[in-house]
């Protein structure tokens, strides 16, 4: 018989079993990172936004077969939730299960009680970025992905509970080491038109972001006209810690970076100044050789999706960010 409940002090090393357990099977596309329990405390555990009742863990007598994962959106000026807006923002069943769609449905509804009984009035499958408080990073990247799309019985059980897809996320990939960066022949000369500054992003202004910023090193590589010193373009980008439980990787050049956002000012939208930009962070990047692998998760259709397509980034797996705004 299967039941649910919600977190309990002694189930952590319930979910890192179950998430070893579900991402072995979702590796058709690239090896995805191992957990410990270190780093779900630094990502998940520790954070003071999570709520205990927000974890519910599903059962079969005993056994532990999945659990999931709700949180709300960040409210408009950063110091609350959006109780309006919830997230399913992960969810696991364990692939051996008989019935894993079946038993997904079940967490899902468990998850939409508690975010309806807090007020949501629609709720992603999924975090859709830039809202994500928890799992940022888990699949390398600088964003959450959403539900992966080889993980077929979470994509197959939210259809099934009445969800929309609303957003597609790509997985780009660029490997320092045997990768060649493109120069673009649209940014050539750009030299003498453009300074880029790279700098370390400052202490967190909002309690969302104080919350958030705490997994690697957070720094923007913004691009200014020349002489003027007048901002036009800027590609926010994470460097994630390397695994602090072997020592050795800290020295090895195993650390990832991972783009999250581009901008360009409305009079420097062309992509000239998005491929210079890129290529001057890129070249950075190099001259710091513990940065090894350069990731981005990103909606497709986005500014930093079309400059990564164009740039011939690699691709790996994808996501989907699913909606539901008919609650009943």
């Amino acid at each position: 018989m299967l039941t649910v409940r919600s977190f309990g002090n002694e189930d952590p090393p319930r979910l890192l079993q179950l998430w070893h357990k579900t991402q072995q099977r979702l590796d058709g596309f690239t090896p995805l990172p191992s957990l410990s329990l270190n780093q779900l405390q630094i990502q998940m555990l520790g954070l003071p936004m999570l709520d205990p009742k927000s974890v519910m863990l599903a059962f079969d007598e005993d056994v532990p077969i999945g659990y999931v994962h709700t949180t709300f959106a960040p409210s408009h000026d950063g110091y609350s939730f959006d109780y309006t807006t919830g997230q399913i923002c992960f969810l696991c069943v364990d692939p051996q299960y008989p019935d894993v769609v079946g038993a997904t449905i079940e967490l899902i509804q468990a998850g939409e009680h508690y975010l309806c009984t807090r007020g949501a009035k629609r709720i992603f499958g999924g975090s859709p970025s830039p809202s994500a408080p928890f799992y940022t990073g888990f699949y390398s990247g600088g964003e959450a992905i959403g539900i992966l799309r080889s993980d077929e019985p979470s994509v197959n059980a939210f259809l099934k509970a009445n969800y929309q897809i609303d957003q597609n996320t790509i997985w780009f990939h660029f490997d320092l080491r045997n990768d060649m960066p493109t120069i673009a022949a649209d940014s050539l000369g750009y030299d003498d038109k453009f300074e880029v500054e790279i700098h370390e992003v400052p202490e967190a202004k909002t309690w969302w972001e104080g919350c958030t910023f705490t997994n690697g090193i957070w720094f923007d590589a913004t691009a200014y006209l020349a002489q003027t010193n007048r901002p036009v373009a800027r590609l926010r980008t994470r460097i994630a810690y390397p695994d602090t439980e072997n020592f050795l990787t800290m020295y090895s050049g195993t650390w990832l970076a991972s783009l999250i956002e581009l901008r360009t000012h409305p009079d420097f939208s062309d992509d000239g100044i998005k491929n210079y930009l890129l290529s001057e962070l890129v070249q950075y990047l190099v001259a710091h050789n513990q940065v090894v692998q350069v990731e981005a998760h990103t909606a497709e259709g986005s500014p930093l999706f079309e400059l990564l397509r164009r740039q011939a980034w690699r691709e790996r797996n994808g996501g989907y960010v699913f909606v539901k705004k008919s609650l009943s």
